[in-house]
């Protein structure tokens, strides 16, 4: 039988099987972070919508969906705002049982919901 003859090339690849673990621990570093989810940022047009439908729901005690960032990914949730502490800059939403500080800061979106 006749023997595959290697290129250069596939044996500097094959050379490259061999990776040190601080080289292994810092390339799947570097992975993670590039799959890191990044919020985007709020001009003033899109802070002040949002601020104006979660005034809304607060005033009229309607249920309110807010897409918030946790500090991992982007979240959304369902409630009704309870309180806004303009001080700590945070609101409080109660999403039945359970009731949620969420930062001001971390806000993306705020929809009115319509109750069937």
């Amino acid at each position: 039988m006749r023997e595959k003859r290697v290129s250069k090339k596939d044996n500097l690849f094959a050379a490259s099987r061999f990776v040190l673990p601080e080289h292994r621990e810092m390339y799947l570093r570097i992975k993670a972070e590039e799959r890191r989810y990044i919020p985007p940022e709020l001009d003033e047009e899109q802070l002040a919508a949002v601020s104006e439908r979660i005034w809304e729901a607060f005033q009229t005690g309607g249920v309110v969906s807010l897409t918030y960032y946790d500090g991992e990914a982007a979240r959304r949730l369902s409630g009704r705002v309870v309180h806004i502490d303009p001080a700590s800059r945070q609101l409080k939403l109660r999403s039945g049982e359970k009731t949620l500080r969420i930062p001001f800061a971390r806000l993306l979106d705020a929809e009115l919901t319509a109750i069937s």
